[in-house]
């Protein structure tokens, strides 16, 4: 694992992260849910990005990028759903946060389950757009990024660092 990478000598509290997401999975599947477990390869906070060359992605949130299967997955699982309502989970250790995000959908009984990561510092900007916005987004992508299933999070407090 890249020595500069959040998950590095944190695998442990990932693979917590991943087990307390399956569990709220199960409980949900127990409560007559469908459910959409991921497993990201990679979570990136999404800062405003401005090029010389006039680019601009203005994203608020989180990119996560998912295996091409699960991606499939969740867009069966968001096709005549509506997400409207969400629960975070959050867990901070050694400036990384870990968070788990279910979607939900009541109407059509779904819920889609999303584990995150970030460290703290990687994420100052994109934690301030978020608070000043009132929403974050989590945009779920397979690796070839043709493609972006979006997901919003109304007061997001739960998926920002607690106060040191």
């Amino acid at each position: 694992m890249d020595p500069g990478h959040p998950l590095q000598g944190m695998t442990d509290l990932w693979d917590d992260t991943i087990d307390d997401m399956q569990a709220t999975a199960e409980e949900l599947r127990e409560a007559g849910w469908e459910t959409v477990e991921l497993r990201p390869g990679a979570v990136t906070p999404l800062p405003r990005l401005e090029t010389d060359d006039g680019y601009e992605d203005d994203r608020t949130g989180f990119d996560v990028l998912v295996p091409g299967n699960e991606f499939e997955a969740v867009q069966n699982a968001v096709d005549g759903a509506e997400f409207d309502e969400y629960e975070a989970y959050n867990a901070q250790a050694n400036d990384v946060v870990f968070v788990v995000v279910v979607m939900k959908a009541a109407d059509a009984g779904r819920a889609v389950l999303i584990p995150i990561y970030y460290e703290v510092e990687d994420a100052e900007e994109t934690a301030r757009r978020i608070e000043a916005e009132g929403e974050s987004r989590l945009y779920v992508r397979p690796l070839d990024d043709s493609e972006r299933v979006l997901f919003v999070q109304q007061q997001p407090e739960a998926l920002l660092p607690g106060e040191a």
